[in-house]
């Protein structure tokens, strides 16, 4: 047995969002209906922040996030806190190129909503540093911010009729696009995250690209080699992070998380984009490997990737508890790939992505964590 003495081994954390309390569901349709004030909505949602930083605490997860409760989903908040985007509902930017696709995937569109390029980009306010600050107050522990990677919100957000008058082909928004969350990655340090994670599914989805193909129709993206997205990716990525220092950097790369069945879900390993997702300049990347639609660990066989590695080990559409036996079982396969020193335990993604679809309920969320702590702490004891 390798005996691997280094403080902080096996760290625990999350990936971001977490089940709203039905309470908080109920304020908001609330505030909706006019029957709830602005005042009103926003002690609802510190309440839940701080919840779920408690409930959090309570499991013995290291890391934690703000349970992402003020958001509509990872990607719509965009347009909840900048005029540069409008979130507008899937449904009322179909076509006939994309309804394939929806069939095919069985897609949620009625509770889908994207948010679009109107205006130029800008960061006129704060995407996630107003969430850090306030979790930061209520908390000793390190605070992650997850914020939209530049691909993936890229890919969701220029549609040929809405944006096309602001930025002619989605290339011209690059280098804004970049220069957005540059300036928030920045402001995020500056607010004391510990961790910026830059959430990409859209990276994962290259595995089959089935939702990538829905997006380009959906969108009106005319691109003659899916190949060319790869590029794109790690370009948009490794712009938005050059030369930033003095905060760890992230990349999650996920197969989607919808409450669709799996067999309606983009599977595959990472072996399609392994060229790509290497070539990234950043500290972690964070990858499922619980879910049944993961593939193998071969894709980063021979030491391909150095840096640190966010594994996944709790399969977060699952509503069985994983035990931490299970838990340990899945990090021993790992630790031979990326090093034992490299692993930090978290879900496969988070356990409501999106307001409507908690893909389980709160008590599996956080007894699922409960067990990734016993898992670290059984690892600690035979490896430390």
């Amino acid at each position: 047995m390798t005996t691997v003495s280094k403080q902080g081994l096996f760290p625990t954390s999350v990936v971001g969002s977490l089940p709203r309390p039905r309470w908080l569901i109920d304020a908001i349709q609330r505030h909706e209906r006019g029957e709830l004030s602005e005042g009103e909505l926003k002690e609802s949602y510190d309440d839940a922040v701080k919840l779920a930083i408690r409930e959090q605490e309570l499991t013995g997860v290291e890391e934690l996030s703000d349970g992402e409760q003020r958001r509509f989903s990872f990607l719509a908040f965009v347009a909840e806190r900048l005029p540069s985007f409008r979130l507008i509902p899937v449904k009322e930017l179909m076509n006939r190129d994309a309804e394939k696709f929806v069939r095919e995937m069985n897609l949620p569109i009625d509770i889908i909503s994207n948010p679009v390029i109107v205006e130029k980009i800008r960061r006129s306010r704060p995407l996630a540093v107003d969430e850090v600050k306030f979790a930061l107050k209520h908390t000793s522990k390190k605070v992650k911010a997850p914020i939209i990677g530049p691909y993936t919100l890229l890919i969701n957000s220029w549609n040929k009729s809405k944006s096309g008058h602001v930025y002619k082909s989605p290339d011209e928004a690059f280098e804004d696009m970049a220069r957005l969350l540059r300036e928030e990655i920045m402001a995020l340090r500056e607010a004391g995250a510990s961790f910026v994670q830059l959430d990409e599914p859209g990276i994962g989805n290259f595995c089959d690209y089935k939702y990538t193909s829905w997006l380009l129709a959906l969108n009106g993206w005319k691109v003659s080699d899916m190949r060319e997205l790869h590029k794109i990716s790690a370009e948009l990525i490794n712009r938005t992070v050059k030369g930033i220092g003095g905060i760890k950097v992230g990349v999650h790369i996920c197969r989607g998380n919808w409450p669709a069945d799996e067999a309606h879900l983009s599977k595959g390993g990472y072996e399609n984009m392994i060229d790509e997702i290497v070539e990234l300049k950043v500290e972690q990347l964070v990858l499922e490997y619980a879910t049944k639609r993961a593939g193998s660990f071969d894709a980063f066989e021979g030491d391909r990737w150095d840096g640190e590695v966010g594994l996944g080990v709790i399969d977060v559409k699952n509503p069985r508890v994983e035990s931490p036996e299970e838990i340990v079982s899945r990090v021993e396969k790992a630790k031979d790939v990326f090093g034992l020193e490299k692993i930090t335990l978290n879900p496969d993604c988070g356990f409501a992505s999106g307001r409507p679809w908690p893909v389980v309920q709160r008590d599996v969320a956080y007894a699922k964590l409960r067990s990734q702590t016993e898992a670290a702490r059984m690892l600690m004891k035979k490896y430390a």
